[in-house]
């Protein structure tokens, strides 16, 4: 199916990326579904689409953080042979290593998608000496004095204080 994407389809799609699933296996696996680049498109094309999609895929990625939880807890199987154990703790490891990576991607905001989630660990780090003595007034004097004494307190400066200073 080509073209536009109505807003009850992309609801639909958006429903089963909020499922943990992909979307091209959504697409490709069912019929009533759009194909996945007309959903691309249109979530390029409208902002309203985009922030439906965004939504679907950080709730999706949620989901997909449970299952690496249950994956990488899951025990093995009690009567397996020694050398299908280790093949098999080899397989978990790399599908826990590629849903990790995926989930990296997925992501990257948090559940919310909003980008104030990241942004606060921004900023300027300001170390400050204060033991009473005045600062040296020269260059040489205050690099010494930096090299001779540790920091008694760290600051993160942010762009308000910045303004303000």
């Amino acid at each position: 199916m080509a073209g536009r994407l109505s807003k009850r389809r992309m609801q639909m799609v958006c429903d089963e990326l909020a499922k943990g699933k992909s979307l091209r296996s959504i697409c490709d696996n069912n019929d009533e579904m759009p194909a996945w680049s007309t959903v691309l498109q249109s979530v390029q094309r409208d902002e309203d689409t985009y922030e439906m999609y965004a939504r679907a895929r950080a709730i999706g990625a949620e989901i997909l953080a449970d299952h690496l939880h249950d994956l990488a807890g899951s025990p093995l199987p009690a009567d397996i042979d020694t050398k299908l154990a280790m093949a098999e703790i080899q397989r978990r490891r790399i599908e826990v290593d590629t849903l990790k990576w995926t989930f990296a991607r997925m992501q990257p905001r948090g559940v919310r998608h909003k980008k104030e989630d990241v942004d606060t660990n921004g900023g300027e780090i300001r170390l400050i000496w204060s033991d009473g003595e005045e600062t040296p007034s020269t260059d040489a004097a205050c690099q010494r004095k930096m090299r001779s004494k540790s920091a008694d307190v760290v600051q993160l400066v942010t762009s308000d204080d910045k303004d303000s200073a």
